[in-house]
């Protein structure tokens, strides 16, 4: 597998990954997202990806699913996540809070890559609500 990161000037990127798909990095975040906001765009749509699938091989019907994340920083240079928590907001029938935190805590000790390679470094929470 191969990654290939061009440089567009300034702080710029252009990405095209091993199957294809190409989008923009820009460090200064005035024209595409930074590589630290794709970081965490990544642990989101990962955990995010496996809380669905959980969910639905437990027999539940989701409907939407939204997973906000909100982090923190170090205060020293380098500035480095030290926390995140990932909210779930599920809907479906059936599907209970406690529902969606048991597959979130699944996904996050688990399933999810991006969620197993940062926990060395960062501690990763939880939180549900289903409407």
């Amino acid at each position: 597998m191969t990654i290939n990161v061009k440089w567009a000037g300034d702080c710029q990127f252009k990405i095209t990954t091993s199957s294809g798909f190409n989008f923009d990095i820009d460090a200064t975040s005035t024209v595409a997202p930074c590589p630290t906001e794709m970081l965490l765009s990544a642990l989101g749509a990962c955990s995010a990806t496996d809380v669905v699938l959980l969910l639905k091989e437990k027999g539940f019907s989701v409907k939407t699913l939204d997973n906000n994340l909100t982090y923190t920083l170090t205060e020293s240079e380098p500035r480095l996540y030290e926390s995140a928590n990932l909210h779930f907001v599920v809907t479906g029938d059936g599907i209970s809070k406690d529902d969606v935190l048991i597959a979130a805590q699944e996904a996050v000790l688990k399933h999810c890559h991006v969620c197993l390679m940062l926990q060395p470094s960062i501690t990763i929470s939880c939180s549900a609500e289903v409407l």
